[in-house]
């Protein structure tokens, strides 16, 4: 997941980064949309680190019922 994080921002920096280059944009418009940028993958981050956490705890939940049920069995 974190592979596919690192492609997709770095695939939209080039993409930035061509467009700029392409159009010729003004140095004001070159930094509103690596600000935009900024806040996109920043979200974007965010978002994968809650789902990492979720999945962290859940796991541990899990492990846990598991080790219950066979400690349940031996005792």
């Amino acid at each position: 997941m974190a592979n596919k994080v690192a492609f997709a921002l770095v695939f939209s920096l080039m993409i930035v980064v061509s467009i700029r280059s392409a159009v010729g944009s003004t140095e004001e418009t070159f930094d509103q949309g690596m600000r935009n940028f900024q806040k996109t993958t920043g979200a974007a981050a965010e978002h994968v680190s809650h789902a990492a956490s979720d999945v962290a705890e859940k796991a541990k939940d899990t492990s846990k019922s598991w080790t219950d049920w066979v400690k349940d069995k031996f005792d």
